[in-house]
């Protein structure tokens, strides 16, 4: 396998690890942080770090970050905040970049929300087109550079234990909705599979295995860390979604390493 020079925008969560684990398999990366602070952490992991705010770029030549086998966009959407257009004005601004620069191919980290509360399981052909985030998807399928949309579900993992989201609360409603979560292992092996193995122009959702009730995961997993595990309302009829990740299993061969199951 030929090592390959990765650019990863938005090393927080996600960027880090995913940033760590493709250096250590021997693939040049650059992270980037908005924050001086941030630095040291970053180039401890085998990254070179760049401060980059997207909304202080220019689209007038392009950075040298842009300078790339594959861009990764791991950018918070910002859509619960009201921000979905923000969101949708970065993107544009780092396409532009990205045209200019010599980037190859993009990846951009994506998310689940973009499907509507359906009531049963739900494709990657089932998200809203009014969605800002499915707009900047487009833009990014748009771009004229070979993309893949990895559309995460909710993220869970080191410093995220789910026992912790809802411990102790009460009257909490969607007790027998399913859950949709993926472990962030998962979340960067996927992201090297679909590197390593040049998988492009794909549209896939990322959510594990397992879409146990609220109610019995969250309880458990509150159990589990010796916390008091919430009380859930009863909802005469819930609303939901279970995402699909047949078409991610199918395109990428990939067995999840976490999947979901309430022992």
């Amino acid at each position: 396998m030929r090592p390959k020079t990765v650019s990863i925008l938005g090393c927080g969560w996600v960027g880090k690890p995913l940033g760590r684990a493709l250096a250590v398999s021997g693939h040049r990366v650059s992270g980037s942080t908005t924050k001086e602070a941030n630095i040291a952490a970053i180039e401890a992991s085998g990254l070179a770090a760049f401060v980059l705010n997207v909304d202080e770029l220019t689209a007038h030549g392009a950075h040298s970050f842009f300078e790339c086998d594959v861009l990764v966009i791991s950018l918070p959407q910002g859509t619960r905040a009201g921000k979905g257009e923000e969101y949708l004005g970065r993107i544009k601004k780092i396409i532009a970049l990205a045209n200019r620069g010599n980037v190859n191919n993009i990846i951009l980290v994506s998310t689940t929300s973009v499907y509507p509360n359906l009531n049963r399981v739900v494709l990657e052909e089932d998200a809203d087109a009014a969605n800002s985030i499915v707009q900047a998807e487009s833009i990014v399928r748009k771009s004229g550079i070979p993309a893949t949309i990895l559309r995460f579900a909710g993220l869970f993992g080191p410093g995220r234990h789910p026992g912790k989201f809802l411990a102790g609360k009460t009257d909490v409603s969607g007790g027998n909705s399913p859950v949709n979560l993926i472990h962030l292992d998962d979340c960067v092996q996927i992201i090297k599979v679909i590197i390593e193995n040049n998988v492009w122009n794909e549209v896939l959702n990322a959510c594990a295995d397992g879409h146990p009730t609220r109610r019995d995961f969250y309880t458990h997993a509150a159990l589990e860390l010796g916390l008091e595990p919430p009380i859930f309302s009863e909802d005469a009829e819930p609303a939901f979604k279970i995402v699909s990740n047949e078409r991610l299993k199918s395109v990428l061969k990939y067995a999840f390493i976490h999947p979901i199951s309430v022992r």
